[in-house]
């Protein structure tokens, strides 16, 4: 039987067919113009992107499948009922006109009886995505044990993707998990043998950290196309979105959920009781990541997790941080360096760490040289910044709390506690506030009233990677209805600084950088510069550049992570490359201490052309894939001019590259920005040219009248 369903002038088709295929015995078709799913009558699923047509990544596999382990057993067939199969246009309150589909199957073995309810939504306004949320019941008559459950997994084969010339290549991937510092999360290769779980939820690093959060985002793509997998609930969760590379090199990736009763999770079913999977999508794409992040964040919107696209003009600005004098910094240093700023078009010089004695106290550093009277010392210092010309920000970690401080000594019930009763820290060796307790909130709410209003203070940078989460919380002074209640609040911190800040001063700024590290989206709407996060290497800093443009918007402030002079580089950073940055729209900052001449005309030339170009704020379009094309190339859109950060250690003047983007018919003249010359014309319709560099071409193509 064939529905075809007529709605405001766009059709979806639903099928009903019991036909045999040789690998899959497709009962139930699920199919708008864009996606097909089809699950057999023991509720096996396969997904495919009806644009990839004969290159889709994504296969039938029937041993990787969404399921849920109850008691130790497997439950892998439910039979569908199809008396109870349901198909529907409905106006989600969400997502407007969506097809709706709900499946409903059982499972029976011996004294297991468990109903199986799947809720499919393929969105009028995301064509490429499928959504899904699946509620699993105990009818039995006994009380039953959740193990595990793979609310979403897919079967991904690179051998499908290939060109009819090609053998094999590797398939990429983004990984929104956090591991030790310095790992790529932005693209990395899925070689055999390959497996990272991206746990969300409190883990150790491969060096000892413990930490948790980031994104519960996971993208896998090839030369043809991309699927990627994420939850959509309003705030953190305690699940897993493995990738692994299995012993036949294919991929599977999924959503694990292993309810931890421990710190409240539904581990146990009663009878009649139910046990409802996280709401997931699987997105489609082309290209690399920055097509998936940037629909995930627009359905995390709908969902009211309300992401800005763009940031305040004055989150554009290019600023100086005293970090480069380190921890010992004097402000006579500071002072020292001002009009050389100023004489660069820099009028932000925020102060950086090395300023306080405890975290959570966040009294002064009274040595020598910084602020041996304490307060009054700290309101003459922004008095005298701002005297000079300059806004300020600082920096500060607000849920740190050192042990020796006296908040640690007196607030003990600020604190979040383990089951034992005793603060775990975090990298550190801090111990954290409870995002979850009232009176911690309201001490950091406090502080930044104190930041902006006693001191003067412009914004914030709030930093480190403890602020990607906090452990599960035991102190019993909370009431916590569940320990998770601290992780998954979270947010609440950017939420209360970011409120405070805009009570006080409408123009105030929020930094954020989770070091080295992915940033969570249900932060994101709290703060309105993203730092690309301490990448290790220019090819880092690019990428990272590129997810928060996806995430957040294609003209929201990303920070480059600091120029610092080949000489004050102490390899923590990355050396300065002006080029990477402006070439991908990035926000420009340094916190470099001295420049001899040569040096002050190189950075006064690029801070100017900073400011004059504004690639900042421009449009950042998606037209290359980052693991496919070459050489590496980003793209801005500013009016009708569009200019291009093209990059590559060696490139020959032989080996052509292609201008996407370009208006047909239309010539384009070609100028090389970073070393002011015009190179050539080049029309829209033959967008091609030659021409050789090493490691950086900075192209600016403007229409000819």
């Amino acid at each position: 039987m064939k529905i075809t369903i007529q709605t405001n002038g766009y059709a979806w088709i639903v099928f009903f067919l019991s036909i045999s295929l040789s690998a899959f015995t497709q009962d139930i078709q699920i199919k708008s113009g864009y996606i097909e799913i089809n699950y057999d009558n023991d509720f096996k699923r396969d997904i495919q992107w009806v644009s990839a047509s004969d290159n889709s990544l994504t296969y039938f596999n029937s041993n990787i499948q969404e399921n849920i382990v109850i008691n130790g057993i497997n439950c892998k067939i439910f039979t569908i009922d199809p008396k109870q199969v349901k198909q529907n246009v409905v106006d989600h309150k969400e997502f407007g006109t969506c097809i709706e589909t709900i499946l409903t199957g059982f499972y029976r073995n011996n004294d297991l009886f468990i109903e199986r309810q799947t809720k499919v939504l393929l969105p009028k306004s995301f064509p490429n995505v499928a959504l899904f949320r699946t509620t699993y019941q105990n009818l039995g008559k006994k009380r039953v044990h959740i193990d595990s459950v793979y609310s979403q997994r897919i079967a991904l084969n690179h051998l499908n993707g290939l060109h009819k010339e090609e053998k094999e290549y590797t398939l990429t991937s983004f990984q929104g998990g956090i591991n030790k510092w310095g790992e790529d999360y932005s693209l990395i290769p899925l070689i055999s043998g390959f497996e990272q779980d991206n746990f969300q939820g409190m883990h150790p690093t491969a060096d000892g950290e413990i930490i948790g959060g980031g994104m519960p985002f996971i993208d896998i793509w090839g030369k043809t196309m991309g699927v990627a997998l994420a939850h959509l609930e309003t705030r953190p969760q305690w699940v897993s979105l493995p990738v692994k590379v299995r012993k036949d090199n294919t991929v599977e990736a999924s959503i694990l959920e292993v309810p931890d009763e421990s710190i409240g999770m539904n581990g146990w079913l009663e009878p009649k009781e139910t046990y409802t999977t996280v709401f997931s999508a699987v997105i489609f794409h082309k290209l690399d990541y920055y097509d998936a992040l940037r629909t995930y964040g627009n359905l995390l919107r709908k969902r009211g997790v309300d992401i800005p696209k763009t940031s305040p003009k004055q989150a554009y600005e290019p600023y100086w941080k005293s970090w480069g004098f380190e921890l010992d910094f004097t402000l006579e240093e500071i002072y020292s360096i001002l009009p050389e700023l100023k004489s660069m078009g820099i009028n932000i010089a925020n102060l950086d760490d090395g300023w306080f004695d405890y975290y959570g106290d966040w009294e002064f550093d009274r040595s020598p040289g910084k602020f041996p009277n304490g307060q009054p010392d700290m309101i003459a210092f922004v008095n005298k910044v701002h005297q000079m010309g300059f806004k300020t920000n600082l920096w500060w970690y607000p849920l740190g709390v050192s042990p020796e401080s006296q908040l640690a000594k007196e607030h003990l019930d600020f604190l979040v506690m383990d089951k034992e009763g005793d603060s775990p820290k975090d990298s550190r060796a801090l111990y954290q506030l409870c995002p979850a307790y009232g009176p911690a909130m309201e001490h950091i709410r406090k502080l930044v009233e104190r930041f902006i209003v006693e001191w003067g203070y412009d914004g914030l940078y709030s930093d480190t990677r403890g602020l990607s989460a906090v452990p599960p919380c035991y102190n019993v002074k909370h009431r916590h209805k569940t320990p998770l209640e601290s992780f998954q609040a979270v947010p609440k911190v950017f939420e209360v600084i970011d409120k405070t800040l805009k009570k006080y001063n409408k123009e105030a700024i929020h930094e954020v950088c989770i070091c080295a590290a992915p940033h969570s989206p249900y932060s994101m709407p709290y703060y309105d510069i993203a730092s690309a996060s301490d990448p290790i290497n220019l090819f880092q800093t690019r990428r990272r550049i590129k997810v928060e443009k996806a995430i957040h918007g294609s003209s929201f402030a990303v920070g480059d992570c600091y120029q610092v002079p080949d000489d004050e580089w102490s390899g923590f950073s990355v050396p300065q490359a002006f080029e990477s940055a402006i070439g991908t729209g990035a926000q420009v900052t340094t916190f470099y201490t001295d420049l001899d001449s040569t040096q002050h005309r190189h950075w006064n030339r690029w801070f100017k052309d900073y400011t004059k170009l504004k690639l900042s704020s421009a449009e950042y379009i998606n037209l290359y894939d980052l693991a496919y094309d070459n050489p590496e190339i980003h793209v801005i859109k500013k009016e009708d001019d569009i200019f291009y950060g093209i990059y590559a250690d060696l490139w020959s003047k032989t080996d052509t590259i292609e201008l996407r983007g370009l208006k047909k018919d239309i010539n384009y003249s070609v100028i090389d920005y970073a070393h002011n010359r015009q190179l050539t014309t080049v029309n829209g319709s033959d967008p091609f040219i030659n021409i050789g560099f090493r490691d950086y071409l900075l192209l600016w193509l403007r229409p000819e009248q």
